[in-house]
């Protein structure tokens, strides 16, 4: 492996794509790691890695990980800088996959902007406000060593040396990765894809089938070994109690639903949702805008590239990393939540790769026919361009970043004013050994949350429906909130509607109450039907009468 190395410390060396990474690393992550909040998931930290919850659902990896290395006390400031470095390596180490094929092929600011692009995807956004961040910077990380193993286990394979053990270790890997999140089995499959379209640009023959093959092959090993590892965790740790109180996502599991009696029609509309979601928002949120350029670039360019080439692979290729990002709708029946879709920053990243290769060799025509002419000053102010452009991306892509970050801020600071609220109105006038239901749902006001939502009867809405209603005319009905057409999904989110009946209770809410001062019992389940009923005609706290003293219980009404 010592070539990876040393690839891998050519881009290093380079100032510039030094530099710029460690700064779009800051401009995009600086707001989340100074600034702690506690949302949705970081309140039952010791109930997933102590109890065990994350690894019934398949993501073994911290749960292990926590018995080396403790991790699950809430600990905000050092496990977000953690998971940044992670991230910095991990779009360090994709670079690497594809400057090890693309060589001088593309130039360094081509590889720069893969990586910040990467890295600085608002999509991450959706994700990473969640307590160690759903494990991705260790998937990232693990798939993209898994890829390059991949990479040497088929230079090996063609050179007829020991290909075994690349291929192993890239099996072990993607093991990790998936054992962190279900959804890097995606991003492993694009990125196999990807590697391959890269080596049909660069002009490598591989044996493209033959490679596909292995990949599958690595692909199902792991979800076995992903089973297997389930199975052991929870025999030595004992966590059998735990199976019945969490979905396990398992394969089984998730294709239960093509059994189901309506499963065709519920899979059309799973269709039309995935694409409003990953087509039609681009009008309105900036991850979904990058994707579906660097998605229309990429096909473009793929077919004139398949023409030109006569390579009938580079057009299945870019189709197949395309059909494989979107897998997971298949397996799930289900539209892949924004938080689930690792693999968007991904192709994001390789789309601008992919338009530097273009430029670079659009330059390099031009210069052959130049000379010292005027070509060579287009070729010249055509590169000078697509710096400033991509330049211009990256400092989009970073802002908003931290607009999300900010409203997570705003939103834990609003949470936390209306129950430090709540405590006030119940220690003022209320017994507090009796236990405390929350009804209703709560809001986030719609100042905090206005960028998640698309107002009704603005020009971006009417720009929607007008493709929507090309669809189905009720298409755009199915994102409707009170607030508008909802856009960014886990933005959106309150910490304490979440709290109020996560795990069919308030122990979330209760928990983070504690976590500022306030103590409260845990309610009885039981009583939430009465309380609801009876609560559906109260005002909404904080007016007057939405707090109710029942005798057995306190109901507080949002």
């Amino acid at each position: 492996m010592q070539k990876w190395k040393e690839d891998f410390f050519t881009l290093w060396r380079n100032k510039w794509y030094r530099y710029v990474l460690i700064l779009t690393a800051v401009c995009s992550y600086g707001f989340l790691i100074t600034h702690q909040t506690v949302g949705i998931d970081d309140t039952p930290y010791a109930y997933y890695f102590e109890e065990g919850l994350v690894a019934i659902v398949g993501r073994w990896v911290l749960f292990v990980l926590n018995k080396l290395i403790h991790i699950s006390d809430f600990s905000p400031f050092m496990m977000d800088l953690i998971g940044v470095m992670l991230l910095l390596a991990a779009v360090m180490v994709w670079s690497t996959l594809f400057y090890s094929v693309l060589r001088d092929r593309l130039p360094i600011w081509g590889y720069l902007f893969f990586a910040g692009i990467f890295m600085s995807s608002p999509i991450i956004s959706e994700v990473f406000t969640y307590y160690l961040h759903n494990g991705v910077g260790i998937g990232y990380l693990a798939t993209g060593i898994g890829l390059c193993f991949f990479s040497e286990g088929l230079m090996r394979l063609e050179n007829k040396k020991a290909w075994l053990p690349p291929f192993a270790a890239s099996l072990l890997f993607l093991w990790i990765s998936i054992g962190c999140y279900e959804s890097f089995m995606i991003v492993w499959l694009v990125g196999v894809l990807l590697l391959l379209l890269a080596e049909r640009y660069a002009d490598v023959k591989r044996k493209v089938f033959v490679s596909l093959l292995i990949a599958a092959g690595i692909t199902v090993a792991a979800i076995l070994l992903r089973s297997l590892m389930i199975a052991l965790v929870t025999g030595v740790f004992g966590l059998q109690s735990m199976r019945d109180e969490a979905v396990q996502r398992s394969m089984t599991e998730m294709l239960a639903w093509m059994f189901e009696p309506d499963a065709g029609a519920v899979f059309a509309m799973t269709l039309k949702r995935v694409f409003v979601m990953y087509g039609v928002f681009a009008y309105a949120y900036l991850p979904i805008t990058v994707f579906l350029a660097s998605a229309v670039f990429m096909m473009v360019y793929g077919i004139y590239k398949a023409v030109v080439k006569k390579d009938a692979w580079v057009f299945f290729l870019t189709v197949g990393c395309f059909v494989a990002a979107f897998l997971l709708v298949v397996i799930e029946g289900d539209a892949t939540l924004y938080r689930a879709a690792q693999f968007l920053p991904v192709i994001c990243g390789f789309g601008v790769l992919l338009a530097g290769y273009a430029i670079f060799n659009l330059k390099v025509w031009l210069e052959k026919r130049a000379g010292a002419g005027r070509l060579m000053g287009l070729s010249k102010m055509i590169n000078a361009l697509a710096v400033v452009g991509f330049s211009v991306l990256l400092f989009n892509q970073c802002s908003d970043m931290n607009r999300w970050f900010y409203v997570d801020y705003l939103k834990y600071e609003d949470a936390k004013n209306v129950m430090n609220q709540v405590m006030y109105e119940l220690e003022k006038d209320y017994d507090l050994s009796k236990q405390v239901v929350f009804t209703g749902e709560y809001e986030v006001p719609k100042s905090i949350l206005g960028d998640a939502y698309v107002e009704y009867n603005s020009k971006t809405f009417f720009a929607m429906k007008r493709i929507t209603d090309l669809v189905d005319e009720h298409l755009l009905d199915k994102f409707y909130r009170d607030q508008g057409v909802w856009i960014a999904q886990t933005p959106a989110l309150s910490v304490i509607d979440w709290g109020r009946n996560a795990f069919d209770s308030n122990a979330e809410l209760v928990r983070f109450l504690a976590m500022h001062g306030h103590v409260i019992p845990v309610s009885d389940p039981a009583l939430y039907e009465s309380a609801e009923v009876y609560a559906m005609s109260l005002p909404s706290f904080p007016k007057e009468g939405s707090i109710v003293d029942m005798g057995e219980y306190i109901i507080v009404h949002f």
